[in-house]
């Protein structure tokens, strides 16, 4: 190949500069998270938009067992919990 010039570097400084890259990946992942509108916590609208069930079936997913925040009146789902909550039935 013309004009490559190999270049050695040493293990450690390959693991941190693989690790600094992962810390930038992982930042930059959740800044464009946090600028998509995808929150955390959603209400109970927004968590049957995002699994794309009806309310009454939400409901009956809470009766197995998905678990939700009530906080002063105000019920919300971890986005997380419910995705592993369902892939408890994946099949």
């Amino acid at each position: 190949m013309e004009g490559f010039i190999p270049l050695q570097v040493s293990d450690e400084f390959k693991g941190k500069y693989f690790e600094l890259f992962y810390e930038l990946s992982k930042e930059a992942f959740e800044a464009a998270k946090r600028e998509s509108g995808v929150r955390r916590f959603m209400t109970k609208k927004q968590c049957c938009e995002f699994i794309g069930i009806s309310f009454n079936h939400l409901q009956k997913l809470e009766k197995l067992g998905l678990p939700v925040i009530e906080l002063e009146g105000k019920v919300l789902l971890d986005r997380e919990d419910v995705i592993k909550f369902m892939c408890k039935y994946k099949k």
